[in-house]
């Protein structure tokens, strides 16, 4: 019998200087998730922004999704400094959506903030993010605005918002590194990140999770996120379209959400694109993101 394209497939500064987690309970009130591939050149500076939280309460889930360079040993030094740090080790690399879902089930906090192993956090991030989603139980998942940097750590000069006030089918409604999600609403209703929609699969998530609550954004930077040449959508740009496009698809056709006239002619537009050479989507989109002159240096 053929699987069902649309069924769940998941499976299953000196740091020793900051607070230690003051846990609500025996659980943090944060869950920071986190996986690393790879990923040595920048991601001292990511666990650093992190461990420099002014938000004390979180634990830090670590997984290294069997990397091969000295991602291994800087984890394990840093882990070594600061207790929060819970580290998950693959024996080989399983990809960032089973690398996701193994840290997801991990996780033991009432919110669970993603952190890429490339990014800065800012200081205020946990504890802005954290007083939204205590201020509002409707919110499902809660985004931020980010700025970019680019790979010696230089300002861009270009922000970017969550957009969380369009209809969900127009474009991915938030930012991926920036969101933090509310575990329960996971839990209850067996979600992970689903491996048919790599390149995707925090779109598809967002799009199930907005059947069930909603997604909000506050209007501030909480993030530094770092261009790269190993991006997905520097690489992996006529994937990621031909992902979102299905995401959409699963969207409108399996988690019922009507979409609007302009959802229609960006899908078509969309579907258009795929005949087009990935290079040149690729400039598209860094057209549209840092205009026709940026030339960020990746």
């Amino acid at each position: 019998m053929a699987q069902d394209p649309f069924k769940p497939d998941f499976d299953h500064h000196d740091p020793t200087t900051r607070p230690a987690a003051q846990t609500t309970g025996s659980r943090p009130m944060v869950s920071v998730l986190m996986s690393a591939y790879n990923g040595a050149s920048f991601l001292a500076a990511a666990i650093e922004s992190i461990l420099a939280q002014s938000f004390g309460d979180f634990e830090f889930v670590i997984v290294d999704d069997g990397s091969t360079d000295a991602t291994s040993e800087i984890i394990a030094a840093w882990a070594a400094k600061d207790a929060r740090i819970r580290v998950l080790s693959n024996e080989r690399n399983l990809g960032i959506v089973a690398a996701l879902n193994r840290g997801l089930d991990a996780c033991q906090g009432r919110y669970v903030a993603r952190m890429d192993a490339d990014d800065i956090a800012l200081p205020e991030r946990l504890a802005k993010q954290t007083a939204r989603m205590d201020a509002d139980a409707g919110v499902v998942a809660l985004g931020g605005a980010l700025e970019y940097i680019d790979a010696t750590g230089a300002d861009v000069g270009v922000r970017r918002t969550c957009a969380v006030n369009d209809s969900p089918l127009a474009a991915n409604p938030l930012l991926h590194p920036t969101v933090m999600i509310r575990r329960e609403v996971l839990e209850k209703n067996h979600l992970r990140y689903e491996k048919r929609f790599r390149y995707a699969e925090d779109y598809f998530l967002w799009l199930r999770l907005s059947r069930l609550g909603r997604l909000d954004a506050i209007d501030e930077v909480v993030l530094k996120y770092r261009l790269s040449a190993g991006a997905s959508r520097m690489k992996h740009a006529k994937g990621m379209l031909r992902a979102t496009i299905r995401a959409k698809l699963a969207g409108i056709f399996h988690l019922g959400i009507r979409p609007t006239a302009s959802d229609v002619l960006r899908l078509a537009a969309e579907i258009t694109l795929l005949a087009v050479p990935a290079a040149i989507v690729r400039r598209m989109y860094l057209r549209r993101t840092f205009g026709p002159s940026a030339r960020p240096r990746l």
